[in-house]
């Protein structure tokens, strides 16, 4: 649909209104990318897409050397898919792919996202969702929901008159089949109960926190006039581990089980999720019954895994990008989780260049390990929250000028037994 050159002048005029209307109504507070991309974050959680597309953008703006843009591209993404903007979010996702080739985030990309790319990659042209739009086109919308309602009537009425054929039919059909199973050789009447009587009972997804073990209870009914043997199987990452045993508690290993005539059958399979698991990451686990008389009948029941973790972010930027030799550099390090669990036992360390000196008096919440390491402890991350710590440091005197000086923070997960590696931002030297 194309739009009319009234729409053309007032949407733009629009655009610019809400972003003005924005800018005034802002805290005053200091702008950095670590504030923007959490305000993101936390519009995106509450679905207000629309706002966090444009904190995305302005951090990329302010930002673009950002060490948050991977995140940011992912989120920027999403909130297109949300908010409609499909070619946004196949052009957002194309470019998270194709900078972040390597990042375990790749994994926690929905599939959704990941079709409107490839479609976009192909040089189709996305089209927008279009549910709120001018009033003009508001005024045709209703119209096309009346026409939809007497559609969908109509629809209804001839898929309840299908319905009933189709009843009809399997009525007839039920009453064939049951004049037929009583002509059949008892091993196919077998096999039908089987099928029809055995019923597998496994939760539809599960949430598995990253670095623990995790049980998935299952039921196996056995509906038929016969006690029936069944072999199980279960299928699932080969780093999960999974086992399957007796009962709703890990135990003994069991992949053969006997069920009497009407009687059930519960047990657990058990797993443990990596602790290197991204948050968001999605796996399947099977469980598959084959029945042992018959390798022909079985039935799969499969459970959607979702990896809960933390997901920790570092940035860390001097006051200002020069430094001279002598002088003194203050250093904002900002933590952030941005995963759906909260962050415990963490432990900063930092590593600094031979162009540092540490003044202990200046930073009380670091602490020296050795020459040119120092640690610090971090209060336990809620998602979508951040900590800020303050770092005093010296530059020597014989710093090279024009040299580009960084500093390496490592984070420590105790609670998931991994650690994270960032870089600062750069300060360069310069002469007096």
């Amino acid at each position: 649909m194309r739009r009319s050159p009234i729409t053309s002048l007032i949407i733009p005029a629009l655009a610019l209104f809400l972003l003005l209307a924005g800018a005034l109504c802002a805290p005053a507070a200091e702008l950095d990318d670590s504030n923007l991309f959490v305000e993101a974050f936390n519009a995106y959680q509450k679905k207000d897409y629309l706002l966090a597309i444009d904190k995305v953008k302005q951090l990329t703006q302010l930002f673009p050397d950002t060490p948050l843009k991977d995140v940011s591209l992912l989120l920027l993404a999403r909130s297109g898919l949300k908010s409609g903007d499909n070619a946004l979010a196949a052009r957002t996702v194309n470019q998270f792919l194709s900078e972040f080739p390597a990042t375990p985030l790749r994994s926690s990309i929905e599939d959704d996202l990941l079709t409107l790319g490839a479609r976009q990659h192909k040089g189709e042209k996305l089209t927008e969702n279009r549910a709120l739009h001018m009033a003009a086109v508001k005024v045709r919308n209703e119209q096309l929901a009346i026409e939809r309602a007497i559609a969908e009537k109509q629809e209804q009425e001839r898929l309840a008159r299908l319905k009933a054929e189709q009843e009809r039919i399997a009525r007839e059909k039920a009453e064939l089949e049951r004049r037929e199973r009583e002509r059949i050789a008892a091993e196919k009447a077998a096999k039908e109960t089987i099928r029809t009587a055995t019923t597998i009972t496994v939760e539809k997804s599960r949430i598995a926190l990253a670095g623990q073990n995790g049980t998935l209870p299952f039921e196996i009914a056995n509906n038929t006039k016969n006690s029936e043997e069944y072999l199980l199987e279960v299928s699932a990452p080969a780093e999960y581990g999974a086992q399957l045993s007796a009962g709703t508690t890990p135990g003994a290993a069991t992949d053969r089980v006997t069920v009497g005539a009407g009687q059930s059958f519960k047990g657990a399979i058990a797993f443990h999720i990596p602790s290197d698991r991204v948050d968001g990451e999605r796996k399947s686990v099977s469980l598959k019954a084959v029945s042992a008389r018959f390798a022909d009948v079985a039935l799969t029941q499969e459970t959607l895994v979702t990896i809960t973790a933390p997901l920790v972010r570092v940035v860390a930027r001097p006051a200002g990008q020069g430094i001279v030799p002598g002088g003194q550099v203050r250093y904002r390090m900002t933590v952030l989780n941005i995963g759906s669990q909260t962050a415990q036992e963490l432990t900063g360390r930092l590593i600094l260049p031979p162009q540092f000196e540490f003044p202990d008096a200046e930073n009380p919440q670091f602490h020296r390990e050795g020459a040119d390491a120092l640690s610090f402890k971090i209060d336990p991350l809620e998602t979508g929250k951040m900590s800020e710590y303050y770092l005093n440091l010296r530059v020597r005197g014989d710093s090279a000028i024009g040299q580009e000086v960084r500093y390496r923070v490592e984070v420590f997960n105790g609670q998931l037994q991994r650690k994270e590696t960032f870089a600062s931002s750069a300060a360069v030297v310069q002469g007096k």
